[in-house]
């Protein structure tokens, strides 16, 4: 008996969620320089990031990886676009509706997330970053009430909702908003190192929980394939930079933009795997 898409993809959806509150789990109790080494790297955990390239002005980790990003996400834009062209003209674009969707958003949030780099570049650059081991709120209590509001208040319209959105593609706009909301209340009490753990932790299980969520009609190969190529991996890539960040050659030379290169790879892949197999493989099939 074969193993549906719809159990492959819930499984895999099940596993992303349950790795995230381990992932949380181990960082809330080893997350410190007292046990670094424990679980997690030395180094990861005075930024929360493998950063080599720290040395360099404009040419920062962050500032490499918002680079990388920008470039492949507009690649996949353009292969996105001449690739559903090409299914409008054969009249089949409909099977590739449910690839359209995730890919599109994903590519959307790719720049959201290379924005987050050259922010937090900028901010280094300026001196603005709060100390690593600082949570937020701590240091938005310190700050004037307009400083407060200008920290804390443009991430939720700008950076927040939108992300969200990205994550989330099946939940309607007013839940999008809340969850918005609580999100960033819950990034305040976070350590500003953690800061980016926090973030991919709550998009990516929202996700899982937002694709799980899908009526079983939608749940084909689309729905099997795209954790199967993207989020899980990405989750292994986040425990290989996490805990190999000074002992591993590839993020002890390259740091945290191999995780990005393979989050935006991956999602031109799956658009490009899923447009061969509907050209190929669908349409033949229909044909029959």
């Amino acid at each position: 008996m074969m193993v549906s898409f719809r159990a492959i993809g819930n499984s895999l959806h099940v596993v992303n969620i349950l790795n995230i509150a381990l992932y949380g789990l181990l960082l809330y109790k080893y997350g410190n320089d007292a046990n670094a080494g424990v679980v997690f790297d030395e180094e990861w955990l005075k930024e929360g990031f493998c950063l080599p390239h720290e040395e360099r002005n404009f040419r920062t980790t962050h500032d490499l990886s918002g680079y990388l990003m920008v470039a492949l996400a507009s690649m996949g834009f353009l292969i996105h676009g001449y690739l559903r062209h090409q299914a409008e003209k054969e009249g089949r674009n409909t099977s590739m509706a449910p690839a359209d969707q995730l890919t599109f958003w994903a590519l959307i949030g790719a720049l959201g997330h290379a924005a987050g780099h050259f922010i937090i570049s900028n901010a280094k650059r300026h001196e603005f970053y709060p100390p690593s081991d600082e949570r937020f709120i701590d240091d938005l209590m310190r700050s004037t009430l307009p400083e407060a509001i200008m920290k804390a208040g443009p991430g939720y319209p700008l950076f927040w909702i939108p992300l969200v959105k990205t994550y989330m593609m099946n939940t309607a706009r007013d839940r999008v908003a809340l969850l918005a909301l609580v999100f960033q209340f819950g990034i305040f009490f976070v350590p500003v190192k953690f800061a980016f753990s926090y973030t991919q932790a709550v998009l990516f299980g929202g996700m899982s929980i937002d694709q799980l969520l899908m009526g079983r009609k939608e749940k084909g190969f689309e729905y099997a394939f795209w954790p199967l190529l993207t989020v899980i991996p990405n989750s292994i890539f986040a425990w290989v930079e996490s805990t190999t960040c000074t002992s591993g050659f590839v993020m002890k030379h390259h740091g945290h933009i191999v995780y990005d290169f393979y989050m935006v790879s991956s999602y031109i892949v799956f658009y490009v795997v899923c447009w061969i197999r509907m050209k190929y493989f669908v349409t033949k099939q229909k044909s029959m």
